[in-house]
């Protein structure tokens, strides 16, 4: 008998046996179609579909956003613009627009005649010198304004008991009171009388002005303390600079330079942009400078005055010292007043102080009116206005807005002979304020 291989279906039933071979070939058919699918899925296109790949089919690229080269210019850092839609940034409201109103004056010094009246007026009080007074009729439209600066030209006296009144000037203290009391902010300090008494001149001026909360630029004890001051109307911060182009008795630049500062164009950019570093968003550069009695700038002044407008960092100029009133110039919203005349003086004189060669505009001057508006476009003057001014000499040395109060007992012809020869001056550059007193 030979004997059979054993095999698994040894024994079976034929039609048994069938179905198990039958079995067998299916399962392995099954397997090497799940090998093939797993060799597909390994080494195919790696697109991240499951369903088997027809390679004779067209299939549709994946949108990538593609990387621009380092070399593209591109940024690298952009949004993409094919992939979502991306946010909106939120809307941003305009800030509202802030306005504030300044003014200016000319210069203001104690000549011996203004001292006598303050003497007068302080008869019977106890005090030296009440300058009050004189101030009265100004007084409504300076403290009125959100901003007022003078200029102080005369040095003050530290303790009132080396008065000086002709050539040099230390005088009385009392003037620091009356000029805070008619509603002024600051002074600018730059003048040909800085230094009257040298550097005495200084520590006594700055030591009044302070004394009565009053802000100080053009004069320093020290080169810390030198530089602008600083004002906050209506949340608008602005910057004064002070320098002069004159210093009796000596050259300029003096040695320190920052006890008194001199008109250098280039410096005085320098310094206005300095201020804009520092948060100023308006700045204001008063100068002291051009030749006395002229009413017509120097070219001097013309040339300074112009590159100072020109500049970015400078908003509006201010002169002084010519004590008549000169000319004012607008350029994109900004200003250049070249001489404001006199405020408080004693000029023209009189038979006890006599001044030959002082015209009649020396009476006159003006207070100058600014509106400053800052909005999202940036900071301008959107107005500018005057208010004609006369020192009644002869009775008060009071200073008269003409036209706002004025006295019963000043002839109307005077007044009208001043209003005239400082309209022909400023209009139509600056317009003649409406203002009623009280």
């Amino acid at each position: 008998m030979t004997d059979e291989p054993s095999t698994p279906d040894a024994g079976l039933h034929p039609l048994h046996a069938g179905e198990r071979r039958l079995a067998r070939i299916l399962q392995t058919v099954v397997v090497v179609g799940l090998v093939g699918l797993l060799v597909l899925d390994l080494f195919g296109s790696g697109d991240g579909d499951d369903s088997p790949i027809d390679r004779g089919a067209a299939v549709p690229a994946t949108t990538t956003t593609a990387e621009p080269s380092p070399t593209s210019g591109a940024s690298t850092t952009g949004p993409s613009t094919t992939g979502p839609p991306t946010t909106a940034p939120p809307t941003v409201a305009p800030r509202p627009a802030r306005t504030f109103t300044l003014v200016a004056t000319g210069d203001i010094i104690s000549h011996g005649a203004v001292a006598e009246r303050a003497a007068a007026a302080a008869e019977g009080s106890g005090s030296g010198w009440d300058f009050t007074p004189l101030f009265a009729r100004v007084r409504p439209i300076l403290a009125g304004a959100d901003l007022a600066l003078c200029h102080l030209e005369s040095p003050l006296s530290r303790h009132d008991d080396d008065l000086s009144f002709r050539g040099t000037f230390r005088v009385p203290s009392t003037l620091a009171d009356a000029i805070a009391d008619a509603g002024y902010d600051g002074c600018s300090l730059a003048s040909n009388h800085s230094l009257d008494s040298g550097p005495s001149s200084v520590t006594a001026t700055l030591h009044h002005l302070r004394r009565v909360g009053l802000a100080t630029t053009g004069m320093a004890e020290a080169e810390e303390a030198a530089g602008p001051a600083w004002y906050e109307p209506a949340g608008i911060r602005v910057a004064h600079l002070s320098v002069t182009d004159l210093l009796n008795g000596r050259d300029l630049p003096i040695n320190p330079p920052w006890m008194v500062p001199h008109l250098d164009v280039d410096r005085v950019v320098a310094d206005a942009r300095a201020a804009r570093a520092a948060g100023a968003e308006f700045v204001v550069v008063s100068v002291h400078w051009g030749e006395e009695y002229r009413a017509d700038p120097t070219d001097r002044q013309r040339s300074a005055g112009r590159r100072l407008l020109a500049s970015p960092e400078v908003d509006l100029v201010l002169g002084h010292h010519a004590h008549v009133v000169q000319p004012v110039e607008r350029l994109d919203g900004d200003a250049l007043a070249y001489g404001l005349g006199n405020f408080l003086t004693n000029q023209p004189g009189d038979a006890a102080n006599p001044c030959r060669s002082c015209p009649p505009e020396t009476q006159d001057g003006i207070i100058a009116w600014f509106q400053v508006r800052a909005d999202d476009g940036g900071v301008a003057i959107v107005d500018a206005g005057y208010v004609p001014t006369w020192v009644d000499r002869e009775h008060d040395h009071q200073v008269v807005p003409i036209g706002v109060d004025d006295p019963d007992h000043v002839d109307p012809e005077a007044l009208a002979e001043s209003v005239a020869r400082t309209a022909s001056v400023v209009e139509p550059a600056l317009r003649r304020l409406e203002l009623t007193a009280g």
